[in-house]
C-alpha cells in the first residue's frame, strides 16, 4: 500500500482487487485509525493470513464522506399569479 496522508492507494494488483471488492479505488483512513496499521491490515488480507474483510469494510464505510442529498427542484410548470396575466 502507498500511504498519502490519510489516503491509502494499492501498490499491487492483489491489493487493488481487495479494495475493488469493497467498491473502492482508494481507502480514506479515518482520523481514529493509524493509516500504517490499516495498510498492514490490508496486506495481511492479501496474504491470506486473516479473513477479516468485514472489519475492513466497516472501516471503509465509517471513513466514507457524507454526501448531502440534493434539494428537490422547483416545479417547472409552476408560474406565479402575476406572470399568468
Amino acid at each position: 500500500m502507498r500511504v498519502n496522508g490519510r489516503l491509502l492507494r494499492p501498490s499491487t494488483l492483489a491489493e487493488r482487487r481487495v479494495l475493488k471488492s469493497l467498491g473502492l479505488d482508494a481507502l480514506r483512513c479515518p482520523r481514529s485509525a493509524n493509516p500504517y496499521a490499516v495498510a498492514r491490515f490490508v496486506q495481511r488480507i492479501v496474504r491470506g493470513t486473516t479473513v477479516a474483510l468485514t472489519q475492513l469494510a466497516a472501516l471503509a464505510i465509517r471513513a466514507r464522506p457524507v454526501v448531502p442529498q440534493p434539494s428537490p427542484a422547483p416545479d417547472a410548470g409552476f408560474q406565479p399569479a402575476d406572470a399568468a396575466e
